[in-house]
């Protein structure tokens, strides 16, 4: 009986380990792509597009908002930088999630400031890890309790497939 256990068990950890380096191969295939950001703050639109070699590009679409050289901006790439993704410990939960379940993370690099005749979108905070909260063929929802570097509140983005 003993032996049944352990080799149930033992077996048990098996899927787990295995599901868990299936789920950590398969984040970038799933993420490959252009997203639609769910945007509050603006009138406008964002898209990021996210490639398979680790960059990140982020197309906005400001209706009436001039760049500093007077132009519209009208789908144009404000910010180009990088990402990587890996498997973490869940952190945003109770302390049952937070020691039990590992979920993928988005870690941004390389956003800058991006500057325009009527203002400025400070896309460097987003430069920060971000754990993926969801993700199917059409959803994406990431959350960070880093946001502008400084822990704080948790911020949520939310995406879908374009």
């Amino acid at each position: 009986m003993r032996l049944f256990i352990k080799t149930g068990l033992l077996l048990f950890g098996l899927v787990v380990l295995l599901y868990a380096c299936q789920k950590a191969s398969k984040v970038d295939a799933k993420i490959a792509g252009t997203w639609e950001r769910v945007v509050f703050n603006h009138n406008g639109t964002e898209q990021w597009s996210f490639t398979a070699d680790g960059k990140l590009y982020v197309m906005l679409t400001l209706p009436g908002a001039k760049t500093l050289t007077n132009q519209n901006i009208d789908g144009d790439t404000v910010c180009a930088g990088t990402f990587t993704t890996k498997i973490v410990h869940y952190t945003h939960g109770t302390f049952f999630n937070k020691n039990m379940f590992r979920v993928p993370a988005i870690t941004i690099s390389d956003f800058p400031n991006y500057k325009y005749s009527g203002g400025n979108m400070d896309y460097t905070a987003y430069n920060v890890e971000w754990q993926i909260h969801k993700l199917t063929s059409s959803v994406m929802i990431i959350t960070t309790e880093w946001y502008t570097g400084k822990h704080g509140g948790l911020e949520e983005r939310e995406f879908y497939k374009k």
